[in-house]
């Protein structure tokens, strides 16, 4: 009798571990299947300091600028906008800024 319940303990032990080898073994298949794909993608590196916009090259990062006359804002000033629907989804126009409008 004890060599039965030696033998079916030793029966689930051998399971147990074959199945923990096994998820592990997949789980490295599949994070190195993800890593030679992240290897694959060439990356694009943009330098902030190379930024430019409408002429106006080397703008800092987290400058505040109007994306239709190019005009630096401060934190205070905002952008006219409104909400339109286009379908079903929903859109933000941008008509500008305050130096979009002022009067020449």
């Amino acid at each position: 009798m004890n060599s039965l319940i030696f033998i079916f303990g030793l029966l689930i032990g051998i399971s147990i571990f074959f199945y923990i080898y096994s998820s592990v073994k997949d789980s490295q298949e599949k994070s190195g299947k993800f890593a030679s794909a992240k290897d694959k993608e060439v990356k694009e590196v943009v330098e902030p300091d190379n930024i430019g916009f409408r002429g106006i090259r080397s703008i800092p990062s987290g400058t505040r600028i109007c994306p239709l006359c190019g005009s630096l804002l401060t934190k205070y000033e905002g952008l006219y906008a409104t909400k339109i629907f286009d379908g079903s989804e929903r859109k933000i126009l941008i008509m500008g800024c305050k130096y979009c409008y002022k009067d020449d």
